[in-house]
């Protein structure tokens, strides 16, 4: 099996050098521009709907202009979302959802309910059954490229994007480099993936192999800060359920991608969001800003791939600056 699509992503950077001239690219809040969405229109609380014949959990949380979150297609329950995007809740309603299979959502009945394209489904019948003709959303690592197929697919939907620490492609050249600029991190992985293989394992065997990889190994190496790294994935993922049968479905989907060709398309307002030091640097992000008509690319320079809690202060004042929030969540 190759790697996942979430592990391939965050291992890109090993394709490229780190070094980038980060010149003005710094976190500076965007110019604003208005959203046809007005403040108050959601009640806070947790809810549960039947969208489609499916059931769908999904909260609400804060207060102003809503920004719907596009859930991590590798098996990732709103709660680690949400503990990285809670203060933009000062300014912001947030919606957040369970994909199929994952938290207080329905079972996933067949294995595409696991993968990228369910998510987007979901996604758009959950913001239709809001009543929100235009909505503002945002996603991390590949929530944020399943956000470019998403605004790619109905870019009439969405009043704009925030793509964080995603990437425009991922192709099998970059595998590659990956695998020859990092070989003792591709070892362990395969050895994880070799393991998981093993006869007589559950899917919660799997998943539990899954969590201890990324959350005692893999995911604090993403953290700026290595004295950090540890700490504050614990703290992101403490509450949320993971799921490998997800991620494997990610992978039989796209394990490797590339959105280049899409980007032009896309006429929807955009800021994109990279981390200095993040294992997919600056220099690999760009080019889904230079690719879309209307972005605004902002580096955050003392962040990896976690900016939203690395430094959860400028990360705030961009977001907030870009879709032109007062103090008060009012515009």
């Amino acid at each position: 099996m190759k790697p996942s699509l979430h592990s391939t992503i965050l291992l890109a950077a090993a394709a490229v050098s780190a070094g980038v001239a980060l010149g003005s690219c710094s976190a500076k809040p965007p110019k604003p521009t208005p959203s046809p969405t007005p403040p108050g229109t959601l009640a806070n609380g947790s809810f549960t709907v039947a969208l489609d014949g499916r059931r769908i959990h999904y909260e609400v949380h804060g207060q102003g202009p809503v920004l719907m979150t596009v859930p991590n297609s590798w098996g990732l329950s709103f709660q680690a979302l949400r503990a990285m995007y809670r203060p933009l809740e000062e300014r912001l309603t947030l919606v957040y959802f369970d994909p199929r299979g994952m938290g207080a959502s329905g079972p996933a009945v067949k294995d595409e309910d696991r993968g990228l394209a369910a998510v987007r489904a979901d996604f758009q019948a959950l913001r239709a059954h809001l009543k929100l003709d235009k909505v503002s959303a945002i996603g991390w690592s590949n929530g944020a490229i399943n956000l470019i197929w998403l605004a790619a697919e109905r870019p009439e939907t969405l009043a704009s994007a925030i793509f964080v620490h995603g990437m425009a492609s991922f192709t099998a050249e970059d595998v590659k480099e990956v695998a020859a600029k990092h070989p003792d991190l591709w070892k362990r992985y395969g050895a994880f993936l070799a393991e998981v293989q093993k006869p007589g394992l559950s899917d919660a065997d799997k998943t539990a192999l899954e969590r201890k990889l990324w959350l005692d190994e893999y995911f604090p190496t993403l953290v700026a800060d290595p004295a950090k790294g540890k700490g504050l994935i614990g703290e992101v993922f403490r509450e949320a359920q993971l799921s490998w049968p997800h991620a494997a479905q990610t992978d039989k989907e796209a394990g490797t991608f590339d959105a280049r060709e899409k980007l032009p398309g896309i006429h929807v307002r955009s800021l994109v969001i990279a981390g200095a030091h993040d294992m997919a640097p600056p220099a690999r992000v760009k080019p889904l800003a230079d690719g879309l008509p209307d972005a605004t690319f902002v580096v955050f320079e003392r962040s990896g791939h976690f900016s939203p809690v690395e430094e959860p202060e400028a990360f705030r004042t961009v977001v907030f600056g870009f879709l032109g929030v007062s103090a008060t969540g009012a515009r």
